[in-house]
Protein backbone atom coordinates (compact mmCIF):
# COMPACT_ATOMS: atom_id res chain seq x y z
CA UNK A 1 0.00 0.00 0.00
CA UNK A 2 1.32 3.52 -1.23
CA UNK A 3 0.12 4.89 2.18
CA UNK A 4 2.29 2.54 4.69
CA UNK A 5 4.96 3.24 2.30
CA UNK A 6 5.37 6.89 2.30
CA UNK A 7 4.99 6.74 5.90
CA UNK A 8 8.12 3.78 5.99
CA UNK A 9 10.16 6.29 3.88
CA UNK A 10 9.27 9.15 6.45
CA UNK A 11 10.35 6.79 9.66
CA UNK A 12 13.29 5.82 8.17
CA UNK A 13 14.56 9.79 7.22
CA UNK A 14 13.59 11.01 10.43
CA UNK A 15 15.09 8.64 13.04
CA UNK A 16 18.04 7.69 10.36
CA UNK A 17 18.60 10.68 8.59
CA UNK A 18 19.52 11.48 4.61
CA UNK A 19 19.86 8.15 2.25
CA UNK A 20 20.40 7.54 -0.70
CA UNK A 21 17.10 6.72 -3.63
CA UNK A 22 19.29 3.27 -4.09
CA UNK A 23 18.98 2.73 0.20
CA UNK A 24 15.72 3.37 0.26
CA UNK A 25 14.67 1.40 -2.78
CA UNK A 26 15.82 -1.57 -0.87
CA UNK A 27 14.75 -0.99 2.23
CA UNK A 28 11.45 -0.47 1.27
CA UNK A 29 11.51 -3.33 -1.87
CA UNK A 30 10.67 -0.69 -4.91
CA UNK A 31 12.31 1.07 -7.53
CA UNK A 32 14.15 3.88 -7.08
CA UNK A 33 12.12 5.36 -10.03
CA UNK A 34 9.47 4.77 -7.76
CA UNK A 35 11.06 6.44 -4.49
CA UNK A 36 11.59 9.86 -6.68
CA UNK A 37 7.53 9.89 -7.30
CA UNK A 38 7.05 9.35 -3.72
CA UNK A 39 9.22 12.26 -2.93
CA UNK A 40 7.74 14.42 -5.46
CA UNK A 41 4.03 12.80 -3.82
CA UNK A 42 5.87 14.26 -0.42
CA UNK A 43 6.45 17.36 -1.30
CA UNK A 44 3.49 18.00 -2.87
CA UNK A 45 1.70 17.75 0.04
CA UNK A 46 4.00 19.83 2.53
CA UNK A 47 6.17 17.68 3.55
CA UNK A 48 9.59 19.36 3.70
CA UNK A 49 11.51 16.66 1.36
CA UNK A 50 14.44 17.16 -0.65
CA UNK A 51 16.86 15.99 -3.14
CA UNK A 52 20.70 16.66 -3.59
CA UNK A 53 22.59 15.31 -6.44
CA UNK A 54 26.34 14.61 -6.43
CA UNK A 55 28.93 12.68 -3.70
CA UNK A 56 27.31 12.83 -0.17
CA UNK A 57 24.06 13.65 -1.73
CA UNK A 58 20.92 11.95 -1.32
CA UNK A 59 17.14 12.33 0.02
CA UNK A 60 16.40 13.93 3.45
CA UNK A 61 14.18 16.14 5.48
CA UNK A 62 14.59 19.80 6.64
CA UNK A 63 16.58 19.41 10.45
CA UNK A 64 14.27 20.93 12.05
CA UNK A 65 10.94 19.07 10.50
CA UNK A 66 9.02 16.03 12.80
CA UNK A 67 5.27 15.11 12.57
CA UNK A 68 3.40 17.01 14.91
CA UNK A 69 3.63 15.46 18.54
CA UNK A 70 3.64 17.27 21.67
CA UNK A 71 2.85 16.85 25.21
CA UNK A 72 5.64 15.06 26.39
CA UNK A 73 8.06 16.14 29.02
CA UNK A 74 11.84 15.32 28.94
CA UNK A 75 11.32 13.37 31.84
CA UNK A 76 7.86 11.70 30.28
CA UNK A 77 10.10 10.64 27.17
CA UNK A 78 13.01 9.16 29.57
CA UNK A 79 10.70 7.30 31.57
CA UNK A 80 8.79 5.72 27.97
CA UNK A 81 11.98 4.79 26.48
CA UNK A 82 13.60 2.51 29.51
CA UNK A 83 11.10 0.22 29.03
CA UNK A 84 11.68 -3.00 27.27
CA UNK A 85 9.35 -5.22 25.44
CA UNK A 86 7.35 -6.87 27.86
CA UNK A 87 7.61 -10.57 27.94
CA UNK A 88 3.98 -10.63 27.95
CA UNK A 89 4.40 -9.01 24.54
CA UNK A 90 6.87 -11.89 23.58
CA UNK A 91 4.23 -14.47 24.30
CA UNK A 92 1.49 -13.24 22.42
CA UNK A 93 3.81 -12.74 19.16
CA UNK A 94 3.38 -8.67 19.42
CA UNK A 95 6.52 -7.77 20.74
CA UNK A 96 7.52 -6.53 17.54
CA UNK A 97 4.82 -4.29 17.10
CA UNK A 98 5.45 -3.09 20.19
CA UNK A 99 8.99 -1.79 18.75
CA UNK A 100 7.79 -0.49 16.15
CA UNK A 101 5.74 2.16 18.07
CA UNK A 102 8.21 3.18 20.36
CA UNK A 103 10.23 3.85 16.66
CA UNK A 104 7.20 5.52 15.39
CA UNK A 105 7.36 7.73 18.53
CA UNK A 106 10.82 8.19 18.25
CA UNK A 107 10.25 9.69 14.86
CA UNK A 108 7.70 11.81 16.37
CA UNK A 109 9.85 13.83 18.55
CA UNK A 110 11.59 16.89 17.98
CA UNK A 111 15.17 16.57 17.85
CA UNK A 112 15.68 18.29 21.68
CA UNK A 113 13.88 14.87 23.18
CA UNK A 114 15.03 12.28 20.77
CA UNK A 115 18.64 13.07 22.19
CA UNK A 116 16.49 12.44 25.79
CA UNK A 117 15.34 9.09 24.80
CA UNK A 118 18.78 8.40 23.03
CA UNK A 119 20.48 9.19 26.32
CA UNK A 120 18.37 6.52 28.53
CA UNK A 121 19.93 3.94 26.04
CA UNK A 122 23.79 4.57 27.56
CA UNK A 123 22.13 5.41 31.09
CA UNK A 124 19.91 3.25 32.18
CA UNK A 125 18.80 -0.81 31.25
CA UNK A 126 15.55 -2.45 32.65
CA UNK A 127 15.60 -6.07 32.69
CA UNK A 128 13.14 -8.06 34.54
CA UNK A 129 11.14 -6.29 37.43
CA UNK A 130 12.63 -5.87 40.88
CA UNK A 131 10.54 -6.91 43.47
CA UNK A 132 9.28 -3.72 45.43
CA UNK A 133 10.89 -4.51 48.67
CA UNK A 134 14.22 -5.42 47.47
CA UNK A 135 14.70 -1.87 45.61
CA UNK A 136 17.94 0.19 47.81
CA UNK A 137 17.04 3.17 49.27
CA UNK A 138 19.99 4.74 47.19
CA UNK A 139 18.28 4.59 43.75
CA UNK A 140 16.88 7.38 43.11
CA UNK A 141 19.91 9.56 43.99
CA UNK A 142 21.78 7.44 41.67
CA UNK A 143 19.00 7.84 39.46
CA UNK A 144 19.64 11.68 39.21
CA UNK A 145 23.71 11.40 39.70
CA UNK A 146 23.94 9.23 36.36
CA UNK A 147 22.25 11.69 34.22
CA UNK A 148 23.84 14.52 35.94
CA UNK A 149 27.50 12.68 35.17
CA UNK A 150 28.31 12.99 38.88
CA UNK A 151 30.96 11.84 40.85
CA UNK A 152 30.52 9.28 43.73
CA UNK A 153 32.47 8.87 47.25
CA UNK A 154 31.63 5.62 47.80
CA UNK A 155 32.63 2.75 50.91
CA UNK A 156 32.43 -0.89 49.56
CA UNK A 157 31.92 -3.74 51.81
CA UNK A 158 33.19 -6.72 50.68
CA UNK A 159 31.88 -9.97 51.65
CA UNK A 160 35.25 -11.34 53.09
CA UNK A 161 35.47 -8.55 55.09
CA UNK A 162 37.25 -4.99 54.34
CA UNK A 163 35.96 -2.36 53.12
CA UNK A 164 37.40 0.52 50.42
CA UNK A 165 36.72 4.14 49.66
CA UNK A 166 36.80 5.17 45.67
CA UNK A 167 35.19 8.39 44.03
CA UNK A 168 33.34 6.55 41.20
CA UNK A 169 32.30 8.04 38.06
CA UNK A 170 28.66 7.25 37.44
CA UNK A 171 27.79 5.90 33.97
CA UNK A 172 24.78 4.09 34.47
CA UNK A 173 22.46 1.75 36.16
CA UNK A 174 21.02 -1.66 35.34
CA UNK A 175 18.35 -3.94 36.44
CA UNK A 176 19.11 -7.49 36.25
CA UNK A 177 17.59 -10.59 37.99
CA UNK A 178 16.05 -8.72 40.96
CA UNK A 179 18.77 -6.68 41.80
CA UNK A 180 20.21 -3.16 40.80
CA UNK A 181 23.81 -2.85 39.36
CA UNK A 182 25.64 0.59 39.13
CA UNK A 183 28.38 1.15 36.09
CA UNK A 184 30.87 3.34 36.58
CA UNK A 185 34.63 4.40 35.97
CA UNK A 186 37.28 4.05 38.31
CA UNK A 187 40.86 4.87 38.02
CA UNK A 188 40.35 4.84 34.51
CA UNK A 189 38.58 0.97 34.59
CA UNK A 190 35.03 0.33 33.95
CA UNK A 191 33.54 -1.25 36.57
CA UNK A 192 29.83 -2.89 37.65
CA UNK A 193 29.07 -3.05 41.50
CA UNK A 194 25.59 -4.39 43.07
CA UNK A 195 24.15 -1.79 45.15
CA UNK A 196 24.08 -3.64 47.49
CA UNK A 197 28.10 -3.90 48.09
CA UNK A 198 27.57 -0.32 49.31
CA UNK A 199 27.80 0.70 52.52
CA UNK A 200 27.24 4.21 52.02
CA UNK A 201 27.85 6.89 49.14
CA UNK A 202 27.70 10.02 48.70
CA UNK A 203 27.28 12.32 45.05
CA UNK A 204 29.36 14.66 44.93
CA UNK A 205 28.49 18.35 43.04
CA UNK A 206 31.44 17.85 40.49
CA UNK A 207 30.49 16.37 37.30
CA UNK A 208 32.67 14.23 35.36
CA UNK A 209 33.53 14.43 31.12
CA UNK A 210 31.57 11.44 29.71
CA UNK A 211 32.98 9.58 27.36
CA UNK A 212 31.59 9.89 24.34
CA UNK A 213 32.22 6.32 22.57
CA UNK A 214 31.19 4.40 25.64
CA UNK A 215 28.17 1.75 24.82
CA UNK A 216 26.27 0.86 28.28
CA UNK A 217 24.51 -1.79 26.73
CA UNK A 218 27.80 -3.60 24.85
CA UNK A 219 29.93 -3.36 28.23
CA UNK A 220 26.71 -5.05 30.61
CA UNK A 221 26.54 -8.23 28.09
CA UNK A 222 30.70 -8.25 27.76
CA UNK A 223 30.16 -7.88 32.33
CA UNK A 224 27.27 -10.90 32.30
CA UNK A 225 29.42 -13.00 29.92
CA UNK A 226 32.48 -12.62 32.48
CA UNK A 227 30.65 -13.35 35.29
CA UNK A 228 29.03 -16.16 33.51
CA UNK A 229 32.09 -18.17 32.60
CA UNK A 230 34.38 -19.83 35.19
CA UNK A 231 37.19 -19.23 32.98
CA UNK A 232 36.63 -15.62 33.61
CA UNK A 233 39.43 -13.62 35.44
CA UNK A 234 43.00 -15.44 36.82
CA UNK A 235 43.15 -16.96 39.89
CA UNK A 236 45.96 -17.27 41.83
CA UNK A 237 46.65 -18.51 45.29
CA UNK A 238 49.94 -16.76 47.06
CA UNK A 239 51.39 -15.75 50.55
CA UNK A 240 50.89 -12.32 51.84
CA UNK A 241 52.47 -9.93 54.05
CA UNK A 242 50.03 -7.91 56.42
CA UNK A 243 51.45 -4.68 54.51
CA UNK A 244 50.72 -6.31 50.92
CA UNK A 245 47.46 -7.69 52.15
CA UNK A 246 46.41 -3.75 52.92
CA UNK A 247 47.82 -2.38 49.41
CA UNK A 248 46.07 -4.89 48.02
CA UNK A 249 42.64 -4.04 49.70
CA UNK A 250 43.29 -0.10 48.00
CA UNK A 251 43.79 -1.61 44.63
CA UNK A 252 40.79 -1.44 42.20
CA UNK A 253 42.26 -3.11 39.99
CA UNK A 254 41.91 -6.51 41.37
CA UNK A 255 38.75 -8.08 41.51
CA UNK A 256 38.74 -9.39 44.49
CA UNK A 257 40.76 -10.83 47.57
CA UNK A 258 39.18 -13.94 49.48
CA UNK A 259 39.40 -17.20 51.59
CA UNK A 260 42.18 -15.46 53.90
CA UNK A 261 43.60 -17.43 56.22
CA UNK A 262 45.83 -16.47 58.48
CA UNK A 263 49.15 -18.25 58.84
CA UNK A 264 51.36 -19.10 62.32
CA UNK A 265 53.90 -16.99 60.70
CA UNK A 266 54.69 -13.66 59.59
CA UNK A 267 52.26 -14.55 55.90
CA UNK A 268 48.73 -14.67 54.97
CA UNK A 269 47.21 -17.08 52.70
CA UNK A 270 45.04 -15.83 50.62
CA UNK A 271 43.44 -16.18 46.78
CA UNK A 272 43.48 -13.79 44.43
CA UNK A 273 41.18 -13.35 41.18
CA UNK A 274 43.04 -10.90 38.78
CA UNK A 275 41.64 -10.00 35.19
CA UNK A 276 44.88 -12.02 33.15
CA UNK A 277 47.94 -13.72 33.63
CA UNK A 278 49.87 -10.53 32.60
CA UNK A 279 47.19 -8.72 35.18
CA UNK A 280 48.42 -10.65 38.09
CA UNK A 281 51.89 -10.68 37.15
CA UNK A 282 52.39 -7.12 36.91
CA UNK A 283 50.36 -6.65 40.55
CA UNK A 284 52.29 -9.44 42.21
CA UNK A 285 56.11 -7.97 40.53
CA UNK A 286 54.28 -4.68 41.73
CA UNK A 287 54.25 -6.23 46.23
CA UNK A 288 58.29 -6.77 45.53
CA UNK A 289 59.06 -8.81 48.55
CA UNK A 290 56.01 -8.57 50.18
CA UNK A 291 54.57 -11.81 48.52
CA UNK A 292 55.31 -15.11 47.37
CA UNK A 293 53.59 -17.10 44.42
CA UNK A 294 52.21 -20.60 45.65
CA UNK A 295 50.22 -21.52 42.41
CA UNK A 296 49.67 -21.72 39.52
CA UNK A 297 53.47 -22.95 39.21
CA UNK A 298 52.89 -21.29 35.38
CA UNK A 299 52.60 -17.76 37.44
CA UNK A 300 55.02 -18.74 40.03
CA UNK A 301 57.68 -19.47 37.13
CA UNK A 302 57.20 -16.00 35.17
CA UNK A 303 57.59 -13.53 38.31
CA UNK A 304 60.67 -15.57 39.27
CA UNK A 305 62.00 -15.07 35.42
CA UNK A 306 60.84 -11.41 35.15
CA UNK A 307 62.64 -10.89 38.35
CA UNK A 308 65.66 -12.34 37.65
CA UNK A 309 65.32 -10.20 34.55
CA UNK A 310 65.21 -7.01 36.30
CA UNK A 311 68.05 -7.74 38.72
CA UNK A 312 69.83 -8.66 35.54
CA UNK A 313 69.07 -5.41 34.34
CA UNK A 314 70.24 -3.20 36.98
CA UNK A 315 73.24 -5.05 38.02
CA UNK A 316 76.42 -2.86 38.67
Amino acid sequence: MRADRLLRMLLLLQTRGKHTARQLSSALGVSERTIYRDVIALSTSGVPIFCTKGPGGGIQLIEDYRTSLTGLSEEEVKALFMLNVPTALVSLGISEEFQRALLKLSAALPKYLQDAQTGVRQRIIIGESVEQDRTPSSLGILYKAVWGDKFIQVIVQYAFGYRTENVLEAYGLVSHEDHWYLVCRVENRFKAFGLDEFESLEVLEESFQRQDNFDLPAFWKMWLDNQRTEDFGFKAVVLLSSSALVVLRNTTSVNWVSLIEELDSPWIRATIRFDSFSHARRVILGLGGGVQVIEPLALRMSVKDYARQILITYRD
